[in-house]
């Protein structure tokens, strides 16, 4: 049997659009001879889409482009992610009933409609609060030119069977199913392909079955996170050998020969993990993706000198194109030269569009009428806030009167820690870096001047004590080598204080995270058990304080194993202090 995956990147509720994708790829799927296209999860509604799902006349269209892609399948048998749903049934909150499902079409036919078993409820899925299990799992035929396969479809979910009583692929497998079919909307972090080939290694190794995982690629949302989907679908023969491997973070389609009688493919590696340019790529398509599909064609970052706007302004160039990005300089009398000389090099040396803005006349303008009506400010942060508020009114004229997205520059140290302004540099339509801890950005801004072959961002960006400039003589208060880990641990780790401390204890610390600094010296040269306790306490404490800033914050692109946002789901009121 020849199967082809359309790898495909569809857009959230653009049923109409997703279906013409499909065709598009069916139509190459026959040309290529194929018998069988696969499709991703919800490839024709979308994966992300909120309760739209809730929208009668949504999935009545979701339906109807089922039935149409079916009278186009001639010849072809396709494999397509939608929504399924019981008029006749109600959920329990009076909703119509409904399940994330693969319709298998053939010849104006809807073969069968597999519904997904498993149901995640982490993270930002919500299958469970939108859908209903499957309760049948039962392989379809599929005519091919050896004669009929029976094929397993499954949905995502269903291969991550670890943690459920219910092995969707193992009852497939025992009722007769020749060919495992997973349908996926599964997102990227670093490493992710390590974990799916090991969890398909082992499915293959039990069932001794070929198995075909296709992914989506693209980026989506919940509202607060835009979600990124890698791609590198996936084909396993029998004997748990690779023989296909779908490109990142791209669309494509493979086409592969399975079952008794097809050639022999050769084994191919998977692809070793190159950390830093994965993040990067994931950024940019995230990025790209989402101005692409929020309708957004151009953008301006404000540029303070640092090394987080450098990289937030290099990544907005890869996705866009210099010519569709503008870079401003808002400077205070608290920034140096050596920052204004960094910020406008870098505008250079990327090909952006470059203005300077100064901030000071306007600063004390806004003090004046606030001390002659109201009263004379008492407190040094007021005074600091008004010049990162300034520059976000400023940067939001611009992006008002331009249309382009104002991109905020804020990482996830800093957003987490509280150290950020709301209303200021947290301005913006979208979180690049936000994502990305403070240490990941000079790993990522260094990979920026490798993948060029010149100093884009330069040199003394990376030595520069970070400072936000605000008042003179300040400095960030933190120690990022430590401090940028630690929150990564409690954030993305889901460590609690005291893990982490018991962790330093042992000397234990994850030492992927607890890198040594520039200097040479690691955490425990740095800290005692009774320092460093004091150390994650303190980003405890800040990142529960915080959370009212971060809820009002732009969306984050995510990219990490878990994001702030409504990936890692926070309560303003939290009297829990351990």
């Amino acid at each position: 049997m020849r199967v082809a995956l359309a790898q495909l990147n569809p857009t959230s509720g653009d049923v109409t659009g997703n279906t013409e994708r499909i065709l598009a790829a069916m139509d190459e799927a026959i040309r290529q001879e194929a018998d069988l296209l696969v499709s991703p999860e919800m490839v024709i509604p979308g994966y992300c889409i909120g309760d739209l799902v809730e929208n009668a006349d949504f999935l009545a269209a979701n339906e109807r482009a089922v039935g149409r892609i079916a009278t186009a399948a001639r010849g072809i048998t396709a494999v397509l992610g939608f929504i399924d749903f019981d008029l006749q049934a109600r959920n329990d909150n009076g909703t119509i009933r409904k399940y994330n499902a693969a319709a298998v079409v053939r010849d104006g036919h809807v073969l069968q409609r597999a519904r997904k078993s498993l149901l995640p409820n982490y993270r930002y899925f919500d299958d469970k609060r939108f859908f209903t299990p499957g309760e049948r799992r039962d392989p379809v035929g599929i005519p091919a030119r050896s004669g009929v396969v029976q094929a397993g479809v499954s949905i995502c979910e269903d291969m991550w069977d670890q943690f459920y009583e219910v092995k969707p692929l193992r009852e497939l497998s025992d009722k007769g199913a020749g060919v495992l079919l997973n349908l996926n909307a599964s997102p990227f972090h670093p490493g992710k392909r390590h974990e799916r080939d090991a969890l398909i290694r082992r499915h293959v190794g039990e069932l001794r079955k070929p198995l075909v995982y296709v992914n989506t690629v693209g980026a989506a949302d919940n509202g607060k996170n835009v979600i990124t989907f890698d791609g590198e679908s996936l084909v396993y023969d029998e004997h748990g050998t690779l023989i296909a491997v779908g490109p990142q973070f791209t669309e494509a389609l493979l086409v592969v020969d399975l079952g008794p009688g097809a050639p022999q493919h050769p084994a191919v590696g998977l692809p070793k993990i190159d950390r830093e340019r994965e993040m990067y790529e994931a950024l940019v398509l995230g990025l790209r993706d989402y101005m692409r599909k929020t309708g957004f064609t151009r953008a301006v970052v404000p540029v303070s000198g640092g090394i987080d706007s450098a990289l937030a302004l290099a990544i907005a160039v890869d996705a866009l194109g210099a010519a569709q990005v503008s870079a401003y300089n808002l400077p205070s009398a608290f920034n140096t030269e050596m920052t204004r000389s960094i910020a406008e090099r870098v505008a250079r040396a990327l090909g952006v569009a470059y203005g300077i803005i100064p901030i000071s006349s306007i600063d004390a303008e806004v003090r004046s009428v606030f001390e002659t009506h109201a009263h004379p400010i008492r407190r040094s942060l007021t005074g600091e806030n008004l010049h990162a508020r300034i520059r976000g009114l400023l940067m939001m004229a611009e992006s008002n009167d331009t249309g382009a997205l104002l991109i905020s520059c804020g990482n996830e140290t800093e957003i987490a820690l509280g150290y950020a302004t709301l209303y200021g540099d947290m301005c913006g339509g979208i979180s690049v870096i936000g994502d990305v801890s403070k240490t990941d950005v000079y790993r990522l801004a260094a990979y920026v001047n490798q993948r060029s072959g010149t100093e884009i961002i330069p040199a003394e960006t990376f030595t520069i004590k970070p400072s936000a400039e605000l008042a003179a003589g300040q400095f960030d208060p933190f120690d990022y080598y430590v401090m940028a880990p630690v929150v990564s641990e409690l954030a993305e780790g889901h460590r609690s204080p005291s893990e982490l401390v018991a962790l330093f204890e042992k000397q234990a610390l994850d030492p992927a995270r607890f890198t040594p600094d520039p200097d040479g010296s690691s955490v425990y040269d740095k800290h005692t058990p009774a320092t460093f306790r004091q150390a994650v306490e303190e980003a405890a404490t800040r990142m529960r304080r915080s959370v009212y800033k971060r809820l009002q914050g732009p969306p984050i692109i995510s990219i990490s194993e878990r994001a702030f946002g409504f990936d890692l789901r926070e309560t303003i009121i939290n009297g829990w202090t351990g």
